[in-house]
């Protein structure tokens, strides 16, 4: 299972590294090589009103392999232009003036925003941040769920069941949240509770792990801090992003492991949380993570039919990987693009936006009267 968790090309956290290289490239000179909101449904390309537009070849519907997409350089070679250079030589040299003016602010969005950036040495400070918010902005859901994510992290009984509460009182059809309710409980042992909770899970009709409320309350507050809106903030965001805590599924995986036929009301939890994972568009690994529970399930039932069927649902996600790799590659190639492609995923949430820019390079990749990796920024 971990080999397959380490296909899973997260583009947040390859852009990540990109920022992190950037800041330590004085000193090492070498290059470095997506939870998320679908409540919304991202219009189809023939019916899509936006105000801005990756490419003007929507009457071409391309179905083409990987292998004959366009395949732009490293991004590396963004940063022989000057500008590029000359954007991210100043944010690094001005972040931490950025990231104090942050703290020091007192809105509802900067402190939001500084508990994601300014960490404290241990989660469980980190918790009581994140609950005194809660209880100083009790309708904030961003803030709810982070709260209980941070939870299934903790190491110590650091929350209890007022915490969870205040969360769930806002957010109640959130399946999202319902699932790290469930990963917080199997973290203190306590698995009925958890049987529970994921049975609510799986009846959901909604799941947002507000990726997208993260990311626009991180890129304002930048902005408003004295950051310009360019590349570098964007790359920023980005950084920034790849360090909050992700899904710690791994309770939900040592308990569908170990789950044998004999108890198959469990088991049959297991395989609907798997499906239901698949399903909710939380985000590549959240997919990744559905896919490999629901084929641990069904090997321990022998079930060689729908074994087939899960092995080609793996296939096609990995090749979906590898056409996002290419796509993002021409996307932060563009200031238009990657400020489409961040409003998106605002919108929208990861793995839509990553279908949509796909379908776009695609059809890019058939335009031969289009240069897709020339850098405007």
């Amino acid at each position: 299972m971990k080999q397959k968790f380490m296909l899973v090309g997260t583009t947040l956290l390859a852009v990540a590294l990109l920022f992190i290289f950037y800041e330590n490239k004085n000193s090492t000179e070498n290059v470095l090589k997506t939870e998320t909101n679908d409540e919304q449904q991202l219009p189809s390309l023939q019916n899509a009103q936006h105000t801005q537009t990756i490419s003007h070849t929507d009457n071409i519907q391309p179905n083409i392999s990987p292998q004959k997409m366009v395949r732009c350089n490293g991004i590396a070679e963004m940063f022989s232009d000057p500008i590029i250079e000359d954007s991210f030589n100043w944010y690094s040299a001005n972040q931490n003036v950025f990231f104090d003016n942050i703290k020091q602010q007192q809105t509802q969005q900067s402190r939001i925003a500084s508990a994601f950036i300014n960490k404290n040495k241990s989660i469980e400070t980190d918790i009581e941040d994140f609950d005194q918010l809660l209880q100083t902005y009790p309708d904030n859901k961003l803030i709810g769920f982070n709260l209980v994510q941070h939870c299934s992290y903790s190491t110590v009984k650091a929350c209890d069941d007022a915490m969870i509460q205040r969360a769930l009182d806002i957010d109640t059809e959130n399946g999202a949240l319902w699932l790290q309710i469930a990963l917080y409980q199997l973290k203190t042992g306590n698995v009925e509770r958890a049987q529970v909770s994921l049975v609510q899970f799986i009846q959901s009709q909604r799941y947002n792990e507000y990726s997208g409320d993260y990311l626009s309350t991180v890129d304002l507050a930048l902005k408003e801090a004295g950051a310009n809106d360019d590349l570098a903030l964007k790359i920023a965001v980005l950084g920034i992003a790849a360090t909050r805590y992700k899904t710690n599924f791994e309770p939900l995986v040592k308990l569908c492991k170990k789950t044998e036929t004999d108890n198959a009301s469990l088991l049959n939890i297991c395989f609907q949380t798997s499906e239901r994972l698949i399903e909710s568009k939380g985000g590549l690994f959240t997919h990744q993570v559905g896919l490999s529970i629901q084929k641990n399930v069904l090997e321990k039932y022998d079930d060689s039919e729908g074994i087939a069927k899960n092995d080609s649902a793996q296939k096609a996600f990995d090749t979906f990987n590898e056409e996002a790799n290419i796509a993002m590659n021409m996307v932060l190639r563009s200031r238009k693009r990657t400020e489409y492609w961040l409003s998106l995923n605002i919108d929208y949430g990861e793995l839509a936006t990553l279908e949509y820019m796909i379908d776009q390079a695609k059809q890019t990749s058939a335009n031969n009267q289009q240069d897709p990796c020339a850098i405007d920024w």
